[in-house]
C-alpha cells in the first residue's frame, strides 16, 4: 500500500515548463546562446537551473564562473516570477491530487525549481501546509536525474513517519531524467503525460502511467 507520495512540481502541479524554458531562452539569447525546443525537451527539462547553464555553456565552450552563475540564476528567475505574476499556474487537478495524497500520508516535493517559486505558487494556492517538506535546487548538491533530490527526500519524510519503507512510497514524475532519479532511489513512480507522451514516458520504465495528475485521486484509490 502507498502512504506516502513525492511530487515532482514543475510539470506535475506547476504548469510552468514552458515559462521556465522561455525564460531560460531569454538568457541564454542576451548572452549569445541559444537552443531549440527539442533540445530543452530531450536535456534541460528535468535539470535545475544551476546544471541547465551549466550544461548550455560547456556545450558552447565558454567558461562560467560561479558569481556570473548566480546573475544568471537571478536574471531568469525576474524574468519568471515576471511572467506568472498574478497566474494561477496550477494543472487543473494537482489542488485535488495534493489534498488527496495528504490525506493517505506524509507528502513532499523533489524539484529542481529555487524554493522560492516553489513556496510561492503553493501558498497562492492554500497548499503549502499539505506538504511535511520540499526538497528544492538549493538542497542538493546534484539535482536529477541523480537520486539525491528523492533521497532526501524521503529521508525527510521518515521524520515524520518513522516506520516508511521505500516500497511505500511513490515519485509522480512528468519526465524521463525524473523517473529515472525516483528509481536510483529505490521508489516507484507514477509518470504523468503532461511533458512526454505515455510512449515515451514508457522509456523510462514508471510502475504506472496516467495521462494527467486530474486522474491522480482515481489511481491513489486502486494502491
Amino acid at each position: 500500500m502507498i502512504r506516502a507520495v513525492i511530487f515532482d512540481f514543475n510539470g506535475i502541479l506547476a504548469d510552468d515548463d514552458p515559462i521556465h524554458m522561455q525564460a531560460l531562452y531569454r538568457v541564454a539569447q542576451e548572452e549569445g546562446l541559444t537552443f531549440t525546443e527539442d533540445e530543452y525537451m530531450e536535456h534541460y527539462l528535468p535539470l535545475n537551473d544551476q546544471d541547465c547553464f551549466r550544461d548550455l555553456w560547456r556545450k558552447n565552450a565558454r567558461n562560467l564562473s560561479p558569481n556570473e552563475l548566480q546573475r544568471l540564476i537571478g536574471r531568469k528567475s525576474d524574468y519568471y516570477f515576471s511572467a506568472i505574476e498574478q497566474k494561477n499556474v496550477l494543472f487543473d487537478g494537482a489542488a485535488g491530487a495534493v489534498r488527496a495524497a495528504a490525506n493517505r500520508g506524509p507528502v513532499g516535493i523533489a524539484s529542481g525549481a529555487s524554493i522560492g517559486e516553489i513556496k510561492h505558487i503553493l501558498s497562492a494556492a492554500g497548499l503549502l501546509g499539505c506538504f511535511v517538506t520540499i526538497v528544492a535546487a538549493e538542497d542538493v548538491q546534484r539535482g536529477k536525474p541523480d537520486p539525491e533530490p528523492f533521497q532526501l527526500a524521503f529521508e525527510r519524510l521518515k521524520q515524520s513517519c518513522a516506520d516508511l519503507l521505500p516500497t511505500e512510497c511513490v515519485a509522480v514524475e512528468d519526465s524521463l531524467g525524473g523517473i529515472r532519479s525516483a528509481h536510483a532511489a529505490g521508489i516507484a513512480c507514477l509518470g504523468v503525460a503532461h511533458s512526454y507522451p505515455r510512449h515515451r514516458l514508457v522509456e523510462a520504465k514508471p510502475q504506472w502511467t496516467i495521462d494527467s495528475i486530474s486522474d491522480f485521486e482515481e489511481w491513489l484509490k486502486t494502491v
